[in-house]
């Protein structure tokens, strides 16, 4: 008995290592929301207690890290470089905001240039879609991690150890993240989530097509 074994079967096999760094988050991105859906339809149908508040965790953290690396996703097609900010997914938007959306798809010299070796270009706009409410409910995400993280761990900085309040539950100073009841509603955390990865996913679809000739 092997755990990482090639049995040759291509019907319940999953391959990896083919993919450059542009289809690899891709695939990390879309593996994680694709998952965290499929959880959630898990749950509701299930019904119990004991899958609804522990299905909650890998949800949240499949969702969170798919929405991390859509971000980064964006800003590589764009820049070829990974933005910094680590996990903090207000500063990788932020970055996402000024590099991409302010600095490419919203630049008239940018977009002047890119008519300049697209052959057949298509104008595309982000009008009509809130920038300010998907930075809203990505600092809801972000604020969730770091006061629940700083609050169990009064002797620690918070640098990358985003997300860990989803990973662990249980902090590196022995305390626990939640001490209080909380409720999340899985049909309202899928329609945020989904709201949020379809912008993202448009923002890498526009960043993609103009930078392709």
């Amino acid at each position: 008995m092997k755990i990482f074994f090639d049995s040759g079967n291509m019907e319940q096999s999953a391959h990896f290592g083919w993919q450059n760094k542009d289809l690899a988050l891709y695939g990390l991105r879309e593996g994680y929301k694709n998952s965290a859906d499929d959880l959630v339809e898990i749950a509701l149908e299930n019904g119990t207690p004991k899958t609804l508040d522990t299905y909650i965790f890998p949800i949240l953290f499949s969702y969170r890290h798919c929405l991390e690396i859509s971000l980064k996703h964006i800003y590589l097609r764009c820049r070829g470089n990974l933005p910094s900010g680590g996990h903090n997914l207000l500063t990788l938007w932020d970055e996402v905001k000024k590099e991409v959306i302010d600095g490419f798809i919203n630049n008239k010299s940018a977009v002047e240039n890119v008519k300049t070796y697209k052959e057949n270009f298509v104008p595309y706009s982000l009008e009509g879609i809130s920038l300010a409410k998907v930075r809203l409910l990505l600092k809801e995400f972000q604020e969730a991690d770091q006061k629940d993280f700083e609050r169990a761990n009064p002797s620690e900085k918070q640098t990358d150890q985003n997300a860990d309040v989803w990973r662990y539950l249980i902090s590196t100073d022995n305390d626990l993240y939640f001490t209080n009841g909380h409720s999340i509603d899985y049909l309202s955390l899928k329609e945020s989530v989904s709201f949020l990865y379809e912008v993202l996913d448009f923002i890498y679809h526009i960043t993609d097509e103009y930078l392709s000739s």
